[in-house]
């Protein structure tokens, strides 16, 4: 299956609506209450077929013309929107998803999503935790606190971390969605390794995004500015960056703010400036000659001193080691 014959593929296969009531009836899920809503715990995917979750990683479409009631799960979901569009309700919010957009949820989530259409085409796949693995994670970029942060959202278990919003503009992020579902539907030697290796350039790809598109759930309800954009302006801002400069840009008080940066990330602007601050000086040492106080003072050190006190708690070796190591590898 190649990615022109992939729509057709789906089209085919797009069912329903199905009997909510005989599905429910058949799963005999268990319920817990949630902010007192009965919330369902599913552990299979809420589609036609009726089929388990048996591997790591599993795509599905969702059924047209049914609601998906509220609910929760011990993986990850991600939802795409292929054609049309779809909208999901979380923690009371509802959440307007278009064509090439997606939401990522994270485990223990409760959330339902609304009917669609036969014209729209939502995608599921599921990200059991295992999947997430270390080797895995770690083939993601994590030289920048947004990076960090979205890796760490993926595995937290965190109440902070609800969902994640992807808005990308341009075709990038719906080629490598199509290629990994030719990969999936149409099964064939080396695939599982391909999937793979093409969710490691997916999740690059929406990290690498994130400036002006991806938008995380808002963590100020009377302001809808984004947790994303706060990590932003310290990524642009790091050397000299101030928690009373950067409350002053977004209009909230330094106390409140540094208390949503707390909230939402489990560090304090000082630990995420620090550490914006670390990595930008291991991308110097590794990619440039420049002596280390030169780095140190560049990105926003004055004492030498501290800088190697910092860089060693973060990376466990000195800037020198650091250094060197990169060099050798270079060679």
């Amino acid at each position: 299956m190649d990615r022109i014959d992939l729509e057709s593929y789906l089209d085919t296969n797009h069912l329903g609506p199905i009997n909510k009531d005989r599905v429910l009836k058949e799963y005999n899920p268990l319920t817990v209450m949630v902010n007192g809503e009965a919330v369902y715990l599913f552990t299979k995917a809420f589609d036609i077929n009726d089929s388990p979750i048996d591997e790591n990683i599993s795509i599905s479409q969702q059924p047209y013309g049914s609601v998906i009631p509220l609910h929760m799960h011990d993986y990850i979901e991600m939802m795409f929107i292929f054609r049309g569009s779809c909208t999901v309700l979380i923690k009371g919010k509802k959440v307007n998803l278009n064509k090439g957009e997606l939401i990522l949820i994270n485990k223990e989530v409760p959330h339902s999503v609304a009917a669609t259409t036969k014209d729209d085409i939502v995608i599921n796949i599921i990200l059991k935790q295992d999947y997430l693995s270390t080797s895995f994670l770690r083939r993601l970029s994590q030289k920048s606190i947004i990076s960090q942060f979205m890796i760490e959202s993926l595995v937290s278990h965190r109440k902070q971390n609800q969902f994640l919003i992807f808005r990308p503009e341009g075709d990038k992020t719906t080629e490598i969605m199509e290629n990994i579902m030719c990969e999936f539907f149409d099964r064939d030697f080396c695939s599982a390794e391909i999937i793979d290796s093409y969710l490691v350039v997916l999740f690059s790809t929406l990290i690498r995004s994130n400036n002006n598109q991806t938008r995380y759930e808002a963590v100020d309800n009377k302001n809808m500015v984004s947790l994303l954009d706060f990590l932003k302006y310290i990524e642009d801002n790091y050397r000299d960056c101030s928690l009373v400069k950067m409350g002053q840009s977004f209009g909230f008080n330094p106390s409140y703010l540094s208390t949503l940066l707390k909230k939402g990330t489990g560090k304090s602007f000082k630990e995420l400036l620090q550490i914006q601050r670390l990595n930008q000086a291991a991308l110097y040492l590794s990619n440039t000659d420049l002596p280390i106080p030169e780095i140190a003072q560049e990105v926003g050190y004055s004492s030498v001193t501290f800088f190697y006190k910092k860089f060693k708690e973060l990376f466990n070796e000195t800037p020198h080691c650091y250094k060197e190591k990169h060099k050798q590898q270079g060679i």
